[in-house]
């Protein structure tokens, strides 16, 4: 993964964490839900380890707002933390747009 397109993964995780929506490309989205899943599969499990690797990808605001808010409201859960819900074609350049969500925050 070159570096411009980590950044940008990381910079949609943050907000996804912090706002719990965000609007983007269908292909930024697929990409972004890989790794918010995976964090808050970690955050279920409130351990020095699991916070230590949620920081490497967002901030220390967005780890708290994982482990105190996100993983307790997803306990239960076994997968299938967030959703994607297309939006259809953009009016200027026709690419497809879409809202990444947190389910159950």
């Amino acid at each position: 993964m070159n570096s411009r397109k980590s950044k940008t993964v990381k910079n949609t995780t943050y907000q996804v964490i912090k706002h719990g929506r965000v609007k983007t490309s269908v292909g930024k989205a697929k990409e972004v839900k890989k790794k918010v899943e995976r964090l808050i599969t970690k955050a279920k499990s409130d351990k020095v380890k699991n916070r230590r690797y949620a920081a490497k990808y967002v901030p220390a605001d967005a780890v708290k707002i994982l482990f105190e808010k996100i993983g307790p409201a997803n306990k239960d859960r076994e997968g299938g933390y967030t959703r994607i819900l297309r939006l259809g074609k953009r009016q200027g350049d026709s690419r497809e747009d879409c809202v990444l969500e947190i389910i159950d925050v």
